[in-house]
C-alpha cells in the first residue's frame, strides 16, 4: 500500500496513524525508541504490506503491470490502489480528502526528534505537491509517476504508468474494489490481537 491507503487504514487514532506512515522509514525490530502508538503504527504498516504484498490479487495486479514497470511494477499497484481510494474517498470517510490531508500536512508529531530523516526530508514535498490530494486525478497521479521515474533513475518508464492505468481501467478497479474491504477487515483483526488489552 501507499500512503494515502496507510494513513486511512489508521484514521481513527492519529498516534497510530503517523506511525503507520513512518514505517516506510523505519527498518529492524527494535522500535524502543518510539512512543508506543507509534510503535503500534509502524508493526500496523508492515503488516499491511506483508499482507498486500502476498495477496493473489495484488500479485494478478503487478503481473500484468510487470511487461511495463519490470521490478517496480509492486509499486505502480499501491499507486493505484491509492489512486481508487482517493476516487470514493466521500463514501468511505466522514472528513473530505482535502480537510484529511491538510491534517496530516500538519500533524503535531512531524517536529518530534525520533521521527526518521527521511520522513522529515520528504514532508515538505509532501505539502508541496499535494501528494495525498494529488491520487485522486490523472493530473496528479502523472506529477507522482514521473517524479518517481527520476528517483529512480529511469531504470523502467513507469512515467507511463496513468497510461497503463487508462487502458485496463476497468481491470485494475475491479480487483480494487476485491482486495481493499479484504485489506481493512484483516487489519481489523490484527488490531484487536496485537494491541487491544484483554479486559479484567
Amino acid at each position: 500500500m501507499n500512503y494515502l491507503a496507510h494513513l486511512y487504514l489508521s484514521y481513527t487514532d492519529s498516534e497510530e496513524m503517523f506511525g503507520n506512515f513512518i514505517g516506510d522509514f523505519v527498518k529492524g525490530r527494535n522500535l524502543s525508541l518510539y512512543p508506543q502508538k507509534i510503535q503500534q503504527g509502524i508493526k500496523l504498516h508492515r503488516f499491511i504490506d506483508d499482507f498486500t504484498d502476498q495477496h493473489p490479487i495484488t500479485k494478478e495486479m503487478s503481473n500484468k503491470l510487470k511487461p511495463h514497470a519490470g521490478r517496480f511494477s509492486m509499486v505502480v499497484t499501491d499507486i493505484y490502489h491509492d489512486h481508487f481510494l482517493a476516487k470514493n474517498w466521500n463514501n468511505c470517510h466522514q472528513q473530505s480528502l482535502r480537510a484529511f490531508a491538510d491534517s496530516f500536512y500538519h500533524h503535531k508529531l512531524w517536529d518530534e526528534s525520533w521521527v526518521p530523516e527521511k520522513a522529515t526530508n520528504m514532508h515538505p514535498y509532501l505539502k508541496m505537491y499535494d501528494w495525498l490530494n494529488a491520487y485522486q486525478h490523472f493530473e496528479g497521479l502523472e506529477q507522482v509517476f514521473h517524479g518517481m521515474e527520476r528517483r529512480i533513475k529511469n531504470l523502467a518508464p513507469i512515467s507511463k504508468s496513468v497510461e497503463w492505468l487508462q487502458n485496463d481501467y476497468n481491470f485494475f478497479l475491479d480487483c480494487h474494489e476485491a482486495f481493499f474491504p479484504q485489506l481493512e477487515q484483516k487489519v481489523e483483526e490484527f488490531r484487536q490481537n496485537a494491541f487491544d488489552q484483554p479486559k479484567t
